[in-house]
């Protein structure tokens, strides 16, 4: 690995890289709803004012971040394939509306199949490679004063092509194009025993251990007597989902064939060459297998309902949206023709979709910890790499690049805003209040994880001895969410009301339960105020509908447990855990000998000082005058 000194002239080059503006999705209303595959939408310049200055005397230290890869194409030769054999068997069949949709449906089929076989599979779009120039851009301005006078930059990719294509594009668009990107499976791909170069973790390593238990708990969970297995099927059984799968394939196909889909044999297909289960592995055409291995398909992949074969459909629009500058002669596609007008549907789409990540990725069932647990050595990565530079390492940055499934667990684990409500462990669900769902939930897959999502911390620190605690001044960390500034989550104190800057012990305290005598905040601070409000429309910046109800644990284990699901009245949630500042409350954030109510009543009896103090002065001074 070759790690790269960054100085003034990383910050010169930035100027030197021509970028287009960010794609953006076509519709950032977010009415198209397309689930995680919501292209990036950049930041808008009130976003980017609306960032607090540090507190005075604090100066950059590093900056950090983890990224999932930018837009790219169909991830392999799937949804396409399916439809082609569903598609092959109306047509035979008479099951196309007229000849003229069947003809242009097949047509679309082959363009959007022929546009991935060109770009590659799974690879990084046009559009992808734009997102995270720009964000890299962007990054390098906010940074200019911490690279002024030098640093070393590290990046790291989960080593799967796309995301490594992401890391290189962030560092053009950074000036730091000739840094070398460290793979780091271990870290970034650590969902999964089998890394991406089919390599298999090591046998007794901590991350193999824990890939082991995270795939062991989706498998017990996802199959027949599992949880989250009957959450989904409640949820694809509804009779919404076939209403709208009826309502969307009715506009392409008869209604006799699509009552036919999933009866029998000859209406169910498989990822093959023929369709059946037994067939052969289908590769698209024009493929090279040798060259794009995800250009063959899964032959376990199937559309068994209707409901299936409207949520292929489904897939083949959202990524569209992901391919913009792919779509154009001589495989020009058009997938949102089948949407138009069913707005709603699309939205119920998305719903399906999302709740498939929201179970086996995100906050999940109440009372579980695991599928965001494995998301803990990266946090614990964070805070080794502030660790380290304090102790005078000389890394300014470290950036890494990974996927869907590293973000939506980090955002669970973190608390981040849309990640703080868990659903019921309800295993025999017979409501839509014992699932996750769109009216008491606000996990979105578009808000929590869009193409390209990002949590980047900036760091600062002061020189000299903070006289609070006789030792050198504590760190201060603020955290960039899609490029957003935010707050930690609320079991997180700041340096002062108001503002979005903490204390690393803070962090380590309220986010992984270690122990702390240190005060959060600041004597004296006042509050910096930012330069313009961030603005709500159209930044796609996530929001969350309900406060995070529980708070980390003591433990080295995943420490910030999403709530139960917060009821539409607002009542409080039956979470059996105890309130913060109980001392009961093995979660509560004590902050070691004192509480954080404590630290705040202390704040306040400051405050109301200073106050005083100046109300007397100005006495004085009107007596001398």
């Amino acid at each position: 690995m070759r790690r790269a000194a960054a100085g003034a002239a990383v910050i010169g080059a930035v100027a030197a890289v021509a970028l287009a503006a960010p794609a953006q999705a076509a519709d950032e209303s977010g009415t198209d709803y397309y689930s995680s595959k919501q292209p990036y939408i950049a930041p808008s310049q009130a976003d980017i004012d609306a960032y607090q200055d540090a507190p005075e005397g604090y100066t950059p230290l590093a900056t950090e971040s983890v990224a999932r890869h930018g837009s790219r194409g169909l991830s392999s030769y799937k949804y396409d394939a399916l439809l082609h054999r569903l598609a092959d068997t109306a047509l035979a069949e008479g099951g196309f509306l007229t000849p003229e949709i069947g003809e242009a449906f097949i047509a679309n089929l082959d363009a959007i199949t022929a546009a991935n076989v060109e770009n590659g599979y799974g690879m990084l779009t046009g559009q992808g490679a734009t997102q995270h120039q720009g964000i890299g851009e962007r990054a390098a301005e906010r940074n200019a004063e911490l690279f002024a006078e030098g640093g070393t930059i590290v990046a790291e990719t989960s080593s799967e092509a796309r995301a490594t294509e992401s890391g290189e594009n962030f560092l053009l668009g950074f000036g730091a194009d000739d840094v070398e990107l460290e793979p780091r499976p271990d870290l970034l791909y650590f969902h999964k025993v089998e890394n991406p170069d089919g390599s298999d973790k090591a046998e007794g390593t901590p991350e193999r251990e824990r890939a082991d238990a995270y795939e062991a708990y989706i498998d017990e969970q996802t199959d027949d007597d599992g949880t989250i297995a009957a959450a989904i099927d409640y949820i694809e059984d509804l009779p919404r989902s076939v209403e709208v799968a009826d309502d969307l394939l009715g506009g392409i196909f008869t209604p006799d064939f699509i009552a036919q889909i999933g009866e029998d044999e000859a209406h169910t297909w498989f990822n093959t060459v023929d369709g059946t289960e037994d067939g052969e592995i289908a590769c698209a055409e024009g493929s090279d297998p040798s060259v794009d291995a995800d250009a063959c398909g899964d032959p376990e992949k199937s559309i068994e309902s209707a409901v299936d074969a409207a949520m292929t459909l489904y897939n083949l629009y959202i990524i569209g949206a992901d391919m913009q500058e792919e779509n154009v002669a001589p495989h020009e596609f058009d997938f949102e023709q089948y949407f138009a007008g069913h707005e709603e549907d699309a939205e119920w789409f998305a719903y399906l979709l999302d709740a498939e990540d929201f179970y086996e990725k995100g906050p999940s069932l109440e009372g579980h910890h695991e599928t965001y647990a494995v998301a803990q050595p990266l946090l614990d990565d964070f805070f080794a790499t502030i660790d380290a530079r304090v102790a005078g390492s000389d890394v300014a940055a470290t950036f890494r690049f990974a996927h869907a499934e590293t973000i939506v667990p980090f955002a669970a684990l973190l608390q981040l805003p849309g990640s703080t409500v868990s659903a019921p462990d309800n295993a025999a669900p017979a409501t839509d209040a014992d699932v996750y769902n769109y009216d008491d939930n606000p996990w979105r897959g578009s808000e929590v994880t869009p193409m390209a999502a990002n949590i980047q911390w900036d760091i600062v620190s002061r020189e000299g001895i903070d006289p609070a605690t006789n030792a050198d001044y504590t760190p201060l960390v603020r955290m960039l969410y899609n490029e957003r500034e935010i707050a930690f989550n609320d079991s997180c104190t700041p340096v002062a009301d108001g503002s979005t800057w903490y204390k690393v012990t803070e962090l380590k305290s309220c986010l992984n339960g270690e122990e702390t005598s240190e005060s959060p905040l600041l004597a004296n601070e006042p509050t910096p105020a930012p330069t313009a409000e961030p603005t709500t429309e159209p930044t796609a910046e996530p929001t969350a509908s309900a406060e995070p109800t529980a708070e980390p644990t003591a433990t080295a284990e995943p420490t910030a447990a999403p709530s139960a699901t917060a009821e539409p009245s607002a009542e409080p949630t039956t979470d059996s855990t105890p309130a913060p500042g109980d001392d009961s409350n093995p979660l509560s954030p004590t902050g070691g000998d004192m509480t954080a109510a404590a630290w705040g009543l202390g704040a306040t009896m400051l405050a109301a000082g200073a106050v005083a103090a100046e109300l007397i002065r100005r006495r004085k001074n009107q007596g001398a005058n």
